[in-house]
């Protein structure tokens, strides 16, 4: 998989390269300006255009400039390996500071000026040319010069010189690259390590395929002895065609002789189980025949059944019928005796209310003389 190169403004070297009348590089630090920054509470230097060495004993403050050029130049307080806050490199008893860092441009009368402000409030303002600016548009500028604080080869604080030990040379070369200025070499140098990547899976392809070949040398070696084996068998061939044909033929004319023993064998017996088989067949006929006459008379059996059926089903609705009639004449009868019953209850009322008249004696007397005198 190829390397992605890194995203860096495309410079000509000549550009970078090339000295002034001032004898200063376009990105060299020109001025430094610290104000309440760790031990100082304001300073002002001035470096030159060449090698510049910062002397003094322990604790006069040269790790102080180191670390104001790192953090003045965008740079984390992780990557001094001093702090983790910005806010712990403000002098002890202020509350804010700041550094200022002015850079040769790529003209003498073109310099840029940053200034970082911070506070014990690990809050940072950014100043580019006396504008209040993001970082990232900071950042921008600082890579035009090619200034990498967080590149080892390039920016070494003395609290990383045990992480810079521990580079491999791949990492040290790869860093070393990025940190010289041309970057079309970083470019150059990734396409050189995949071109040298490259070469590597061609020389392992190759060395497979030489062994593959060689593998197939050797079984073509083989394939030929089994050519020249298999010529030679095809040249007998015929021969052993026919004591193959032979050997069958053998085989065949004593499977026909054990095939005619197997035959008389079996009519043999055939014979002696066909006498049972016959007598058994006419055994089966005379069940037939007998069988035959007793389904003749199931039939004939169901057929006065079924008759029998229907002639029960007619009288049962006879019976129905009649049935029907009787209870009719029981209700009629029932319906007879209440009316004779309530005649009867009638008549004896009226007897009851008969005997309660009082008795009746008729004048005789006067009977009489009503009858006789008709006669007069």
């Amino acid at each position: 998989m190829a390397r992605r190169p890194a995203k860096r403004p495309k410079l000509p070297s000549a550009q970078l390269d090339q000295r002034g009348k001032d004898d200063f590089l376009p990105g060299n630090i020109i001025e430094i300006v610290i104000h309440n920054f760790m031990t100082y509470d304001h300073l002002v230097c001035k470096p030159g255009s060449r090698l510049n060495l910062v002397i003094g004993p322990n604790g006069s403050g040269k790790s102080s400039i180191v670390c104001a050029i790192a953090l003045g130049l965008a740079g984390e307080p992780q990557l001094l390996g001093r702090a983790s806050s910005v806010g712990d490199f403000v002098k002890r008893g202020e509350d804010s500071g700041y550094v200022k860092i002015t850079l040769r441009g790529f003209t003498s009368e073109d310099n840029t000026t940053i200034l970082r402000k911070i506070d014990t409030n690990n809050k940072s303002e950014w100043v580019l040319n006396g504008s209040v600016v993001p970082k990232r548009d900071l950042i921008e500028v600082i890579q035009k010069f090619n200034i990498q604080v967080n590149n080892l080869t390039q920016f070494l604080p003395q609290d990383r010189l045990f992480e810079f030990a521990k580079l491999t040379p791949v990492q040290l070369l790869q860093e070393t690259v990025k940190a010289v200025g041309n970057p079309q070499l970083q470019v150059q140098h990734y396409s050189l390590v995949e071109k040298r990547g490259e070469l590597k899976d061609l020389e392992v392809s190759i060395a497979k395929n030489q062994e593959t070949m060689n593998q197939l040398k050797a079984l073509n070696v083989q394939q030929e002895k089994d050519v020249e084996r298999v010529e030679t068998m095809e040249k007998k061939l015929p021969w052993l065609k026919y004591d193959m044909k032979k050997v069958l033929y053998k085989n065949a004319q004593n499977q026909e002789a054990e095939a005619k023993k197997k035959h008389v064998k079996s009519a043999q017996m055939m014979n002696k189980l066909m006498k049972p088989i016959e007598k058994q067949k006419l055994e089966k006929m005379e069940q037939e025949s007998a069988v035959k006459k007793v389904n003749d008379l199931i039939a004939k059996n169901a057929k006065k059944r079924l008759e029998l059926a229907e002639m029960e089903i007619k009288l049962g609705a006879q019976v129905h019928s009649k049935h029907e009639e009787i209870e009719d004449l029981r209700r009629q009868e029932d319906s007879r005796q209440h009316r004779i019953k309530s005649t009867m209850d009638d008549l004896a009322a009226a007897q009851r209310e008969l005997d309660d008249f009082p008795a009746f004696n008729p004048p005789k007397q006067e009977l009489v003389l009503s009858l006789l005198t008709p006669f007069y």
